[in-house]
């Protein structure tokens, strides 16, 4: 596998970590208080984890219900404002997602941000016609997002391609992050994604005043190296 070029203009914002564990609880990045609390990820292994998540093996709005409490505390106020840099990951088109339900449990641990992560957009194809015809595709995840928005939550839209952006963006969110979709293994898929990525991020910028960050999985290279230039910052696997 290749590796990022060394030589690249550093982004104007540091790497966002999407971590398993709270922040500052050993991850890489614990000088950075931003992050994407993923509890789930720590009961999947790392390959193909981004497609994983979404089949029924894990719960992920589970998980993060186990790991901060499922249920707000009463009568007792917050000791800090919610912090819209700490960002809960929420799989958005969950039948069983209940909005308000987890905006309390975030804001009694202080979490004012969520993130569509892991995002069904990633499905494509006739898989995905079956998720929308159910209403269960990317018009449920941009109008989940928009509810976490008009609950005050900071939303961060993870998008696939240049429509699915710009819909997040009429929906509310106030950061974007082009995913590239899950790495191939074959070297030639991952070219055409990173290529689909960096086209994605110039067609957003016209419309982006909001950090446009680039998602960077496990499994891509130096292929994704003409992206990244063109992000404001990156996402990545603590």
């Amino acid at each position: 596998m290749g590796k990022p070029s060394k030589t690249l203009p550093k982004n104007p914002l540091p790497d966002l970590p999407i971590c398993a564990t709270m922040f500052g609880q050993g991850h890489r990045h614990e000088s950075h208080a931003a992050g994407i609390f993923a509890p789930w990820l720590a009961a999947l292994p790392a390959a193909r984890r981004d497609l994983l998540a979404l089949l029924p093996v894990v719960d992920v709005n589970g998980a993060l219900f186990d790991a901060l409490g499922d249920t707000a505390p009463t009568g007792t106020p917050a000791r800090q404002p919610p912090q819209a840099d700490m960002i809960a990951s929420l799989l958005c088109v969950d039948p069983f997602l209940r909005v308000r339900d987890i905006t309390a449990v975030l804001g009694a641990n202080q979490i004012g941000g969520v993130a569509n992560f892991p995002t069904i957009q990633v499905i494509d194809g006739v898989a995905a016609l079956g998720f929308d015809s159910a209403d269960l595709g990317v018009r449920r995840e941009a109008q989940i997002l928009a509810r976490f928005a008009n609950e005050g939550l900071a939303v961060t839209g993870f998008a696939t391609s240049a429509d699915n952006g710009l819909r997040l963006l009429d929906h509310g969110a106030s950061a974007l992050v082009v995913h590239p979709g899950p790495p191939s293994s074959d070297w030639r898929n991952r070219a055409i994604a990173a290529r689909g990525a960096a086209d994605t991020l110039l067609a957003l910028r016209p419309h982006c005043r909001c950090p446009l960050r680039l998602f960077c999985p496990d499994g891509y290279g130096a292929e994704l190296d003409p992206a990244r230039a063109l992000a404001d910052g990156l996402v990545i696997y603590a």
